[in-house]
């Protein structure tokens, strides 16, 4: 059992970790300003979490549990809602957590998070396997509804691939996309008319494959 004070400390780290990596970078952040920030004896980080990249996943899974939390893939839709319905809702959820809350601390993690996925840390796996495996899983399921049954795995795969790279393409080439078409950009549009876009490309992608998957059968 984790004693109180113990667990204090621990939540003190997280806590200052996330400011200092959002403020300083990760390569510029330092287990000894962390600790002396919380209060907490230098050998803490290691105690609590394993090492500095264990720190830093460790807040990136709280991050995405925040975001999880405040812009979830079913955004109040109920199980049963209608499989087009529920494919709307998760793009405005991705979409509203590329955008954030408007908080500059939400900015810099997503931006943390981003580098992560491009430069995997050898924890990658733990909010890999935590958070984006079951939300695409999420994504998936909702295509496989909407194609015809028996549709090679190959197929509903690629097309939920494409409903994610839509959305993240606002995201990624967020700076190419200010600079070359400033009017394009996902905070000029705003979030709904982005996502009433990509669902209706989606939508024409996936009736394509729908005739495409029939003839396969």
């Amino acid at each position: 059992m984790i004693k109180t004070s113990d667990a204090g400390t621990k939540a003190r780290l997280l806590e200052v970790a996330r400011e200092v990596f959002a403020t300083r970078g990760v390569k510029e952040a330092t287990v000894r300003e962390i600790c002396a920030k919380a209060g907490a004896n230098v050998a803490a980080v290691n105690y609590h979490f394993g090492n500095k990249e264990k720190l830093l996943i460790a807040v990136l899974a709280d991050f995405l549990q925040t975001s999880q939390e405040l812009f979830p893939t079913h955004m109040g839709l109920p199980p049963e809602a209608p499989s087009q319905d529920r494919l709307k809702a998760y793009i405005r959820s991705l979409l509203l957590k590329l955008v954030g809350t408007g908080d500059p601390l939400y900015q810099k993690l997503g931006q943390l998070f981003t580098l992560e996925m491009l430069e995997p840390s050898e924890s990658f796996g733990i909010i890999a396997e935590r958070y984006i495996i079951p939300q695409h899983a999420v994504l998936v399921g909702i295509v496989r509804e909407m194609l015809p049954f028996g549709t090679e795995e190959r197929t509903v795969q690629l097309c939920a691939a494409g409903v994610v790279g839509h959305c993240l393409l606002f995201d990624h080439a967020r700076q190419v996309i200010l600079r070359m078409c400033p009017e394009m950009a996902l905070e000029t549009l705003g979030v709904e008319v982005v996502a009433d876009f990509v669902y209706s490309f989606a939508l024409g992608g996936i009736e394509r494959m729908k005739l495409v998957a029939g003839k396969a059968l």
